[in-house]
């Protein structure tokens, strides 16, 4: 969307999303701003985003991805640009091609404007992408996945794993240094 309609801030609406919403693979479907029902069925026409289609911020913050999960009615900003991948495709695949570096130099590297740099929608339409067969797209994002998980993981799990630590090291120390007179 361009010309953003008449909102509100009624979340029992549907939402308008933006570059914001979008960070890590993650939709975040919480917005500011939200439409009704009338001008929802109007404004998506243009783009229809369905369960599968990979999300790609393009203005301002350039670059971020997702995957849509689920079949959930929102609209999106134009910081957004909806991808919509053919059967050969894998959406997990192209998400994770996008974040690669060149790709991300590139996109970086075209952006136009001095006030919020953006692509153009011609631009990301013009991007070759190196597309293997549809298994080794799944081997591609299996490994990638796991690799993922593995960071995830840590980032999460090892914060817990100082803190569990740190109080045994407490309960021993304190043990290890009471005495009692005999």
């Amino acid at each position: 969307m361009h010309n953003l309609p008449a909102s509100t801030t009624d979340p029992a609406l549907y939402p308008i999303l933006s570059a914001q919403n979008i960070n890590e693979g993650i939709i975040d479907y919480n917005a500011k701003r939200y439409v009704t029902k009338e001008t929802f069925e109007v404004e998506n026409r243009r783009t229809d985003v369905k369960k599968g289609d990979v999300l790609l911020t393009i203005v301002a913050t350039i670059g971020r991805t997702a995957v849509v999960k689920e079949n959930r009615p929102f609209l999106l900003q134009r910081s957004v640009c909806v991808l919509k991948p053919k059967s050969d495709v894998l959406p997990e695949y192209l998400r994770y091609w996008l974040d690669t570096s060149a790709v991300q130099q590139y996109m970086l590297a075209n952006a136009h404007g001095s006030a919020q740099a953006g692509l153009y929608l011609n631009q990301v339409s013009d991007m070759e992408i190196m597309l293997p067969s549809i298994e080794t797209q799944r081997k591609i994002v299996e490994t990638i996945s796991k690799f993922d998980e593995v960071c995830s993981s840590i980032s999460s799990g090892l914060p817990a794993e100082i803190e569990a630590r740190q109080k045994q090291y407490e309960y021993y120390r304190d043990k290890l240094l009471t005495f009692k007179e005999l």
